[in-house]
């Protein structure tokens, strides 16, 4: 199973974010996803950050000052 994009993970509906957090854990890639969504918010390219932490956001994970 691919892994979702950081767009697709922005374009989930509120009620399908726990679902999905569910569906990753048991298909045992959450943690992958959060690895590669950590990384691209070290990007040098802008969007790409921007991007990552909007699917972080989405996700639950806020970004802290």
């Amino acid at each position: 199973m691919p892994l979702p994009s950081p767009e697709d993970i922005v374009a989930l509906s509120s009620e399908h974010v726990a679902q999905f957090i569910t569906d990753q854990s048991s298909s045992k890639t959450l943690s992958v996803l959060m690895k590669h969504l950590n990384e691209q918010l070290m990007s040098p390219d802008a969007p790409t950050r921007e991007t990552a932490r909007q699917a972080l956001n989405r996700l639950g994970f806020p970004e802290y000052a």
